[in-house]
Formats: structure tokens, sequence, C-alpha cells
């Protein structure tokens, strides 16, 4: 009897999650929102695989030309007739406030169509094109079953097929400009500083590294640029530096009128006087 219950916990158990055989865990074999989002946080901090990947117009590219700046990953399938049109409308409204906010060419952003082979490179363009997406550095991507299989997986997103279409969360994979899967945030309209704050340190520590002049301007643009709850946008602030400048200043002038003070009061001139007689 214990011998049975052991071998039922243990099968419900590999229901839930399988494992690979350097014993992290894989995508969960039977989807519920609460594995697939466990998963999706066991892979922060893995190094993303050197995937071929084909853009919407059917150019092979690699993931590891991302190198060198931030990227932020979506996932969407083309038949998908509302959640992924909606999310991917929210997402580029974010995108849009971020690349105002640090720059068009401060990071990147990959769309992957992951029912494959269907989400071929014409349906990833005709999706792109029926959203509007017209943002620079956005590139719309699908690869063969097995490297897409694979490369979800790698970046902790997992889907099952339903009826409906597929069952997944709503996901954005932020990744290092080292390829190394930085941190994930969920929902469909999620809270934008969720994405702008670890965004914003992403950029940080490629545009601070900027040798000279560039790498201090970026450290105060970048520390001056703070999210504004009545525009729910970043804004580019200067105001902490306009004030301390200003500070100073009038710390130099009082200064300066005190020892003109103290040289002009009677003592003092006095005591002048008695040193040049």
């Amino acid at each position: 009897m214990r011998l049975l219950l052991l071998l039922a916990l243990l099968f419900g158990f590999g229901a839930a999650f399988a494992f690979e055989e350097n014993g992290q865990a894989a995508a969960p074999t039977n989807f519920s929102n609460e594995a697939a989002l466990k998963f999706s946080e066991s892979v922060v901090g893995q190094q993303v695989g050197d995937y071929t990947l084909l853009d919407r117009n059917g150019k092979p590219f690699k993931i590891s030309d991302y190198r060198g700046k931030p990227l932020l990953v979506s996932f969407i399938y083309t038949s998908c007739s509302e959640i992924c049109p909606a999310t991917t409308q929210y997402l580029a409204k974010a995108v849009k406030y971020m690349q105002a906010a640090l720059g068009a060419d401060s990071f990147a952003v990959l769309t992957l169509g992951f029912n494959a082979p269907f989400d071929s490179p014409m349906m990833m363009r005709d999706f792109a094109r029926r959203q509007n997406i017209n943002l620079p550095n956005w590139e719309f991507a699908s690869a063969d079953a097995a490297t897409m299989r694979n490369l979800t997986r790698n970046l902790g997103f997992s889907y099952e097929y339903s009826v409906a279409g597929f069952n997944h969360i709503s996901l954005l994979t932020l990744i290092d400009q080292n390829g190394k899967i930085y941190s994930q945030v969920y929902g469909d309209r999620f809270e934008l500083p969720s994405m702008g704050e670890p965004l914003k340190k992403l950029v940080g520590n490629v545009e601070t590294q900027y040798p000279g002049w560039e790498g201090l301007r970026n450290r105060i643009r970048l520390f001056c640029t703070v999210y504004d709850a009545k525009t729910q946008t970043y804004v580019t602030d200067y105001s902490f530096f306009v004030g301390m400048f200003i500070s100073v200043i009038l710390i130099y002038f009082f200064v300066a009128w005190l020892v003109r003070a103290w040289r002009n009061a009677p003592d003092h001139q006095a005591n002048d006087n008695k040193k040049s007689q």
C-alpha cells in the first residue's frame, strides 16, 4: 500500500514537471499557470543558446546577433485572434515609451511565433503588418519546430495545444547584453515599471561603461530617467542636478558675502591699520 502511494506521488509530480539529464526543470508536461510560472522563473540567470531563426522576410539570423545590448522577447502564435494581438499592442505602447526615454537603439525587441511550422516568415510578417508594428529594432521571427521547441524551453516559455488554440501565460523575457536571462515580466497589461526598471538597469550596465564624457552623460541621464505615475510614462527629470547647481551657486555667493562683510567689519579694519603702522 505504501509502495503504491509512493508511486502515485512520484507519478503526479512527474506529470507536472519533467527533469532533464542535467537536473534542470524541463517544461511542464501538463499545462497549468502555476507550473508555467514556476518553470519560467527557474531559467532566470541561464545563458540563452545561439539559435538560428528566420526574420519576417525569411532571412536567417542568430540570437547572438543581439549581443551587446538588452533584448526583450515576447511570444505569440499568428492564428490567435484576441490575446496575442492585444498583448502585442500593449507591448508596442510600452516599447514606444521606453524607446523615447532610453533611446531607440538602446535595446531590441524580438517576437517569436511559437506555433511552428505554421508561424512562417510570411505569417509573422502579416501579423506585424496587421498590428501596425513599425517601431525600430523590433523583429518578428520564426523557426523550424525543433528549434522553436528548444528555444521556448530555454527561455522558460511553456504552452499546450487546446481546442481554442494554445494555453499559455503572457510572458516577456528580458535578456542582458551577454545573452543571459535577466528577468521575466508577466501579464497582458503589466505595469510599465515592471519592464522599465529592469530594462533601465540593463541599458545602464552597457551605456555607463562608455569612456569619458559619454559614459558620465549616460549615467546622469539614466539617473534622471524616472517613472511618472501621473502620465504613466518615463520622463527625464534633471531637477535634482539643477537644484544642486543652484544650491552651489547660492552657497558660493553667500560665502563671498560673508568674507566681504568680515573684511569690512570695523574691528577687522582697525587691526589692519595697526599692522600697517
